[in-house]
């Protein structure tokens, strides 16, 4: 893979809660690193869904390679979850398993009954998912790849989060890390079949605040100069992710929903029975959790299939979809993405690894 460290396996067991996991190096607002003694419950949580994530993503390594099973790869993913993390809400999954292709920049999985889809050599995907300990959601992405044709676009979006991530701090405006990441990924482009294309930032998708249970919270981090002067806040996770893109620059919603999220303002009475069922799963084994129907159907392995249901749910308004975000056809998009923490005492990259 293209930019991606070769890593050993690692075990995939139960994580104990009160483990000792790693604490990743701190910045200071200087960007010079500290010793990093600082712990509290919400950070033991957040190393421990870390470090899942990272064991997850060492053992994912051992099976990507062209021909791979797009389907082989989200049941990698969330089996290895559900040991590792194994009793928390929805097993520890913090949202459904990214695999988008090419010009499908995000949200895009598999839902039951869709024909597997097989990677080649000439594919540019995007993993993107998340694990999360009593609801603190670790977010963290990684784009695959293996034609050295599309390095330069991997690099756009890998040195952009890195630097998005080292001009984020507290009273940071985020309008103000946006330039800094635009201004790498205008810096790259890329030659494929013979022709050259300029890299741009995808404009319309954000970094973004986390909090319990709540992968979107509220602070969006722009790749672009977005004018926006909201500053960043102390003691605060923040998704910083950045997509590049061969294309327009701008995605759109695709087809074939299969990302939603329970739509707690809204209440309604349902009268069919497997609706019924449905969103009753929902509200109490998954919450505010972003889903998809294949969890539903782990859930309530003796039902039909939860796909028609969810479909209804959400044309009720009871959940929201996410549909998948494109960018014109036949153009490539790339993603790298961390979860960070900028508390008191410094900064912390949590998902980081040796593979990336």
């Amino acid at each position: 893979m293209l930019l991606i460290n070769n890593v050993e396996p690692n075990s995939i067991e139960f994580l104990e809660s009160e483990g000792n996991y790693k604490k990743n190096i701190l910045f200071d607002s200087s960007n010079s690193e500290i010793p990093n003694e600082f712990v509290n419950d919400i950070l033991k949580d957040a190393r421990r869904a870390a470090e899942a994530h990272r064991r997850n993503r060492q053992n994912l390594q051992q099976i990507i390679k062209p021909g791979v099973s797009l389907k082989k790869i989200v049941e990698t993913v969330e089996d290895n979850t559900r040991i590792l993390l194994k009793g928390e809400m929805n097993d520890g999954i913090g949202f459904p398993t990214g695999i988008s292709l090419n010009e499908c920049a995000a949200h895009f999985t598999l839902n039951p009954g869709d024909e597997d889809i097989f990677l080649t050599e000439k594919d540019v995907l995007k993993i993107d998912f998340g694990t999360h300990s009593n609801g603190v959601i670790m977010d963290s992405a990684f784009t695959v790849a293996f034609d050295p044709t599309y390095e330069p676009l991997l690099a756009a979006s890998k040195e952009a989060t890195r630097v998005g991530i080292k001009n984020m701090g507290v009273d940071v405006r985020v309008c103000d890390v946006g330039a800094a990441i635009s201004e790498v990924i205008y810096s790259y482009e890329v030659e494929i079949n013979n022709q050259i294309f300029p890299i741009k930032p995808v404009e319309n998708l954000n970094g973004h605040s986390i909090e319990k249970f709540t992968i979107h919270a509220g602070i969006s981090i722009p790749p672009v100069d977005n004018k926006d002067k909201t500053k960043v806040k102390e003691n605060t996770f923040y998704a910083i992710e950045t997509f590049a893109t061969t294309g327009g620059g701008y995605v759109v919603n695709g087809k074939n929903c299969s990302h939603y999220i329970l739509n707690p303002s809204r209440k309604i009475q349902v009268k069919n029975e497997n609706v019924k069922t449905v969103y009753e799963i929902i509200k109490k084994k998954l919450t505010t959790l972003p889903f998809c129907p294949r969890y539903i159907d782990h859930l309530m392995p003796s039902q039909n299939s939860s796909l028609v249901p969810v479909k209804m749910l959400a044309m009720l308004k009871a959940i929201d979809s996410y549909p998948p975000l494109v960018d014109i056809k036949n153009s490539f998009v790339s993603q790298f993405e961390h979860t960070i923490f900028i508390g008191e005492h410094g900064k912390e990259i949590l998902t980081i690894g040796d593979d990336y």
